[in-house]
């Protein structure tokens, strides 16, 4: 009986699209029929190693095809994965472990100090190292597939729509990151969007390079490439030139890319030949760019999106007949997806009126892991609040006008003022801290810092960096510190960081 269980798309794929290619990695390729063997092995595997069902399995590596089995086999054994992000530090890591609960990790070797770390300060009880560099009480991967007979068959766990598949941890707009909850329903309802909107076929290579524990990695379209019989190519770099020439080796015909990998690739001399290319998805980038792409690659559709972790992605996206005509537009809500701008009485407001982006719909995630506060903050009367300021036209498109002040989106990762501040807080010699996002050229926003040091206090801006490097992911250390005597404020004296974005030129 089928249920909602994603790891059975394979069982239907390995019996229809036997022989045709499902995923390229490793310096591999794998039919569908050989990917779904791949995928037992594994299972077996995991079971082995005494995983169950019940289990939270962290997952620490980067974009391989490895990875991706690792994904569908816990899924298949039923238990919950929850991606972990390498960039972040040790100890944020920690915490994500703590918080979600999980009990069992998987890591690659290049993480092998990461999971010494994890291992010796969480609570994990397996451990199972992916490549020769096992830490300590941790088995080995090869040793485990070794093990399992030929043929071995696990058979999918059942799962219903409520069920959760898995968790996606993002920093949002909070001091500490958040666990998203990603059911199996939602997956379904992502993937039977993405297949429609992007009008995937078994005959697309779509090219991964987005992180697989990003939801642009695993979702856009992500996972949706098995459901559409095609092929995932992967990819664990993200050099402009390497991106190329797998792009055209591979005859990639989609790909999501940041701008500025994309603007590294049309400034390639000799150009890349990328006529099998049919669609680039971005999100959020300028007319310009759009417009920069469509002169270089006339052919290739360009499709702009309103996206979260919450959203299980995107929510819309611009379609082929309206991306001239729209320009600047993100697209009409998916089937299935209900968008509305309303006001801060939360009445919903005319056509072309500036408002929040609220979102509901059956990809909307139903809430973060264990935080109810957050839940309560984020969700009224079944919609989420996305925090984000928008317009719709008279056509039911979707115009973006302006993001919740304190996310950074710094070269498609999302950084939290308020985590940052956390941080700095801690130093001894701080006595205040502001942090906002300021423009810059390459990655369309980085971190700045305004500390108020205490009285005789003796800190460089340079200290309060290398701080935040021993407390956080590089990407969310300031570019810039400034030591500064006060803050603007408001009759309440709550920091005016509007006034801060001012003087810096930000939005």
């Amino acid at each position: 009986m089928a249920t909602s269980n994603f790891s059975e798309t394979l069982r239907v794929q390995a019996l229809r699209r036997a022989g045709r290619e499902a995923l390229v990695g490793d310096d591999r390729r794998w039919t569908y029929a050989e990917l779904d063997a791949d995928v037992d092995r594994h299972a077996a595997a995991l079971l082995a190693a005494g995983i169950t069902a019940a289990d939270m399995v962290g997952v620490l590596g980067r974009n391989t095809a490895t990875y991706v089995i690792e994904l569908l086999a816990v899924s298949r054994i039923g238990a919950v994965v929850v991606p972990l992000n390498w960039r972040l530090h040790a100890a944020e890591q920690s915490y994500v472990v703590g918080q979600a609960g999980i009990t069992c990790l998987l890591y690659d070797d290049d993480f092998r100090d990461d999971a010494a770390h994890l291992k010796a300060n969480t609570g994990l009880r397996v451990v199972i190292a992916n490549g020769q560099d096992a830490i300590p009480d941790a088995a080995r991967l090869g040793t485990l597939l070794d093990a399992q007979p030929p043929g071995v068959r696990v058979d999918d766990a059942e799962k219903g729509p409520d069920d959760i598949h898995r968790l996606l941890y993002t920093s949002g707009t909070t001091a500490r990151p958040k666990g998203v909850v990603h059911t199996c329903g939602n997956l379904v309802a992502n993937h039977r969007a993405q297949i429609l909107e992007l009008e995937l076929t078994q005959d697309d290579r779509i090219l991964i390079s987005a992180p697989l524990f990003h939801v642009s990695g695993l979702e856009a379209p992500g996972l949706a490439i098995f459901v559409a019989g095609a092929t995932m190519v992967l990819t664990p770099t993200f050099q402009a030139e390497d991106i190329a020439r797998i792009a055209v080796e591979e005859r990639i015909t989609g790909m999501v890319l940041a701008a500025q990998i994309l603007f590294g690739i049309l400034d390639l001399d000799p150009r890349p030949d990328l006529g099998a290319l049919r669609y680039l998805l971005f999100a959020g980038v300028a007319p310009s760019v759009r417009r920069r792409v469509k002169s270089v690659l006339p052919h290739v559709r360009t499709v702009d999106t309103f996206g979260m972790t919450e959203l299980c992605n995107g929510v819309c996206y611009m379609d082929a007949a309206h991306e001239e005509s729209k320009l600047g537009a993100l697209g009409a809500p998916f089937p299935g997806v209900h968008i509305r701008i309303v006001d801060e009485g939360f009445k919903e407001v005319p056509p072309g009126v500036e408002g929040e982006i609220i979102v509901r719909g059956d990809k909307i995630s139903p809430g973060y892991w264990n935080d109810d506060e957050a839940n309560e903050r984020s969700r009224r009367d079944g919609w989420f609040l996305t925090g984000d300021v928008g317009r719709m036209d008279e056509d039911g498109y979707l115009w973006f006008v302006d993001r919740h002040a304190d996310l950074i989106k710094s070269g498609g990762e999302n950084i939290a003022g308020a985590e940052v501040e956390r941080v700095i807080a801690q130093h001894p010699q701080v006595a205040e801290v502001a942090v906002i996002g300021v423009p810059d050229e390459k990655w369309d926003e980085v971190p700045k810092a305004f500390v108020i040091l205490h009285e005789s206090a003796a800190v460089t801006p340079e200290d309060i960096q290398r701080h935040c490097l021993d407390n956080l992911a590089k990407y969310k250390v300031p570019k810039y510190v400034s030591v500064v005597g006060s803050l603007p404020r408001n009759d309440s004296g709550k920091v005016l960081k509007t006034k801060l974005r001012a003087q810096e030129g930000a939005s």
